[in-house]
């Protein structure tokens, strides 16, 4: 495998992003500190005039569709955080060649498999992670803290035209930890 940085002829994106945060205080009693923040993005894009191509792929590390979705509540000296947030498979690389003529006139050799063969543009896999965040708030600015990431233990890694052909998978585990956090300039309010 032998790879080349180049520059497309030109490329485009559009798209649109839409968000919603609520703090339920209408609710009774401790339903009060429930809230909940969410938003979504859709892209579309293009790059065009890659060399040995003849479509017009979307460009690099470009996810149609992501979202994060985060319940919370806050009450009194407690603050607990839930986030999700998701992004779909997007191009990582581009590997495919179409048998369209290169930059100096001569046929490049068409990808085996196509667009979705083993042998075509790289992705990165969908993800999608679950983290929590919670912290009580003691006495003169000192708080415990407490956070854990990738609960779900989502995979990270590539695939290169279809995820039955996988490049590499990663699991991390989820991260915990606990810890006081102290600001002094709480103390003065």
């Amino acid at each position: 495998t032998a790879t080349q940085p180049i520059n497309a002829g030109s490329a485009w994106i559009a798209g649109f992003e839409a968000a919603y945060l609520e703090h339920f205080t209408f609710l009774p009693g401790i339903l009060s500190g429930l809230g909940v923040s969410a938003n979504y993005g859709y892209t579309n894009s293009s790059a065009n005039g890659l060399p040995g191509r003849s479509d017009h792929p979307r460009l690099l590390r470009n996810a149609p569709n992501t979202w994060n979705l985060s319940p919370t509540f806050d009450r009194g000296r407690l603050s607990i955080r839930l986030g999700m947030s998701y992004n779909q498979a997007n191009i990582a690389a581009y590997a495919y060649q179409d048998g369209t003529a290169t930059e100096d006139g001569t046929p490049s050799t068409p990808t085996p498999g196509g667009l979705k063969g083993p042998f075509s543009d790289q992705y990165f896999y969908s993800h999608l992670q679950i983290d929590a965040q919670g912290s009580v708030r003691l006495t003169h600015g000192l708080s415990f803290i407490a956070y854990g990431l990738n609960l779900n233990n989502e995979v990270f890694g590539f695939y290169q035209g279809s995820p039955q052909y996988m490049i590499q998978r990663k699991y991390y585990q989820p991260t915990y930890a606990v810890g006081f956090r102290w600001n002094p300039g709480f103390e003065h309010k």
